[in-house]
């Protein structure tokens, strides 16, 4: 028996009979199921593709933002740590005596000693284990980033206090110099060796007197410096002239004493020669005076002794001359022992 077309179930005015319909009609349902069918398995191999997909997207972008924040904690503590080492670790050295306010050393103490945050990385495996670690993380580069701030302040508040006393003390120092400096001026004036030596001291005093009415620390302590080494000059100059001064009253002193000895000397060797001179003058006196004394005293027995005795010498033979008689008549002179005898004292 042939198959039936679909065009034999066709009544001649046009329409189908009912098996003609009902064959249509399980067609188009077979049809309609498989192309259900095809969708379905496209969508759920899609589904698959698309959860697939999103997974390794949300992996790697879990792994992205780890990242990103432990480069962010890498250059937070950097910054601390060196800030720690450096700046803080020279500031905590620091004692309360060097600044004007000592709570500020004890601030930098407590945050120079903060404990920092365990160390936090993104060495996990799964989107959700690296957004847990990239919270840990981010909350330890906040940390760094607020102890760095603190710890800033912190070592500025003890430098600038360090700097206040600094100045303080140095301001003090140069007014102590200063107003000793002036009364050393004023007191040596005419009393140095070599004036220049108070100019020179001079000069500072006022260049010091406008450097301690501002804000140079180091000029102040380098010029009170200087007053001092200033003023030394000046006392090694009063000193020269004291010790020159006294040098020329003790020249002066020999040479009046010298002068003084020698016009006595001088007046010891007049009196002297005026004592020699007469001397012979007294001495000679009585010896020219004694003689005559001696030689008046016996003139008158001297002359008449003889010839009231026995002539001492016999008479010369008469030669002529004239007659002899008795000692008158005489015209001879002594002779030496006519004249020894008359010498020798009268014998009564």
């Amino acid at each position: 028996m042939g198959q039936v077309k679909d065009t034999d179930r066709i009544r001649p005015d046009g329409t189908e009979d009912g098996s003609a319909r009902t064959v249509r009609r399980r067609r188009v349902t077979a049809a309609v199921a498989g192309g259900i069918v095809v969708v379905v398995a496209l969508a759920a191999g899609g589904a698959v593709a698309i959860y697939r997909h999103s997974a390794s997207a949300q992996l790697a972008e879990a792994k992205s933002m780890c990242a990103e924040a432990s480069e962010a904690l890498r250059v937070a503590r950097n910054k601390y740590d060196t800030l720690h080492d450096q700046d803080a670790a020279d500031a905590v050295k620091i004692t309360g005596k060097q600044v004007a306010d000592a709570d500020t050393v004890a601030t930098l103490a407590a945050a120079y000693k903060e404990e920092a945050p365990a160390l936090a990385a993104c060495n996990v495996q799964g989107a959700d284990q690296l957004r847990e670690a990239r919270e840990r993380i981010g909350r330890n580069a906040a940390w760094y980033d607020t102890h760095t701030a603190s710890l800033t302040e912190a070592v500025d508040a003890v430098n600038q206090s360090r700097d206040a006393k600094t100045l303080k003390d140095a301001k003090d120092a140069l007014s102590k110099q200063l107003t000793a400096a002036q009364e050393k001026y004023k007191s040596t004036d005419g009393k140095v060796q070599d004036d220049k030596t108070r100019k020179d001291l001079k000069a500072m005093i006022d260049k010091a007197t406008t450097t301690r009415d501002g804000e140079d620390a180091e000029a102040m302590s380098s010029q009170a410096k200087q007053l001092k080494d200033l003023m030394g000059k000046v006392d090694a100059s009063v000193k020269a002239k004291q010790d020159a001064d006294k040098k020329a009253a003790e020249e002066k002193a020999r040479q009046e004493a010298e002068a003084q000895a020698a016009a006595a000397a001088a007046a010891q060797a007049n009196a002297a020669a005026q004592q020699q001179y007469v001397a012979p003058q007294q001495s000679y006196t009585p010896t020219y005076t004694a003689p005559q004394q001696t030689y008046t005293a016996p003139a008158t027995p001297q002359y008449t002794a003889p010839q009231q005795a026995a002539p001492a010498q016999p008479a010369k033979p008469n030669t002529g001359s004239g007659p002899i008689s008795g000692g008158h008549g005489m015209t001879g002179p002594c002779d030496a022992a006519c004249q020894a005898e008359a010498m020798k004292p009268i014998q009564r």
